[in-house]
């Protein structure tokens, strides 16, 4: 009976072993923190940066954000899929104003959908987001200082980059023979480079329309490598997130942030907070299909309405057309290196069978 009780005694945990936060403390309780903090911050710069009758007169951004937001954290398009055209088509805002605007509202919403993502445990590629990341700073850099674009041309340019995706979307999940990727742990060296390649290209359009690497990085990963949407979402969620910090910060310190993109910011920042998480815990829900139609009848209401309110100028259909040659012949390239990569996994496959089978 001494040696029983001993044994209890030594192989109980000590109460003052535990750590005094858990991971079950931080998961319950790290959203609710971050909600009490966003919005104390929120009640001190509107009272240090505008006043509350400017922040409530722009009740319509805050509308317009309470969808954008989920879309944000739903979906792999920023909460700029929606800003943007809404802001430059029906409220009448100019596209330098939309991009900042959309930048430094989803540094907010997309960021709280990326904490409910890691709190949540959904799965992500982490190395995708950290060179992804590395690759956009280096696009919206020189996005930022060699790209000047004129009116209309990025609102084209915001419609073409999602007609492009939407297309892509459509074909990748009913067009396409490859099963898909469960994760994405690790990458190879050539990865890697193309990882960073991808987000150059989407950094520098980030830079002209306020989202892009977002959606650049999901054909890469869901048509090159081809991992599963369920996890890939989750994942350009993040990105654009953080590259959207990078981007505010780069417009703050350039002085380039007009007082009323201000007043427009602070009337939607207590929508995205609870907006773009319940967008990422609803992602983590849906089917796959469901998922890919709402993303669809997104892009079609999109391009509809581009080319409803929008003149389509000759310069203008010159430049669409060549760039959609250019991406044909980049989605043929992925697809066809994809093939040729499942073949060698095949032929790996075989001769591995082959090789285990006992000799007779």
């Amino acid at each position: 009976m001494v040696e029983d009780y001993y044994f209890i005694a030594m192989t109980t945990p000590d109460p003052s072993d535990a750590p005094l936060i858990s991971r079950h403390h931080i998961q319950s309780w790290g959203y609710p923190v971050a909600v009490l903090f966003v919005l104390a911050s929120w009640v001190i710069l509107v009272i240090q940066l505008s006043d509350w009758a400017s922040v409530l007169a722009q009740w319509r951004v805050s509308i317009t954000m309470i969808f954008g937001s989920f879309v944000a954290g739903a979906t792999s398009e920023g909460g700029g899929a929606v800003a943007f055209p809404v802001f430059t088509k029906v409220l009448g805002i100019p596209s330098g104003d939309a991009r900042i605007f959309s930048l430094m509202i989803q540094s907010i919403g997309m960021t709280m959908a990326g904490l409910v993502i890691w709190l949540r445990r959904i799965p992500v590629s982490w190395p995708v987001i950290q060179f992804g990341l590395l690759g956009g700073m280096m696009g919206f850099t020189l996005g930022s200082l060699a790209l000047a674009i004129p009116d209309p041309f990025p609102k084209w340019l915001f419609t073409f980059v999602t007609a492009i995706f939407g297309i892509f979307l459509a074909w990748n999940r009913w067009g396409s023979p490859h099963a898909r990727r469960q994760n994405l742990a690790q990458l190879s060296s050539k990865q890697r480079l193309q990882v960073i390649i991808a987000g150059v290209l989407g950094g520098a359009i980030t830079s002209t329309v306020g989202v892009g690497i977002d959606m650049v990085v999901f054909i890469y990963l869901t048509l090159r490598i081809g991992l599963d949407e369920k996890v890939s979402t989750p994942t350009t969620v993040v990105l654009m997130g953080l590259l959207s910090v990078f981007g505010f910060g780069w417009h703050l310190f350039a002085g380039t942030i007009e007082p009323q993109v201000v007043n427009y910011w602070l009337s939607a920042v207590p929508v995205v907070i609870f907006g773009a998480p319940l967008g990422a815990w609803v992602c983590s829900k849906l089917k796959r299909d469901q998922l890919l139609v709402f993303l669809l009848l997104l892009i079609a209401l999109e391009i509809v309405s581009t080319f409803i309110l929008l003149p389509l100028t000759p310069s203008i259909g010159v430049a669409l057309g060549g760039a959609f040659i250019v991406c044909v012949g980049l989605f043929s390239l992925l697809i066809r290196w994809r093939e040729q990569e499942d073949l060698k996994d095949l032929a790996m496959a075989s001769k591995g069978r082959q090789e285990s089978q006992p000799l007779k």
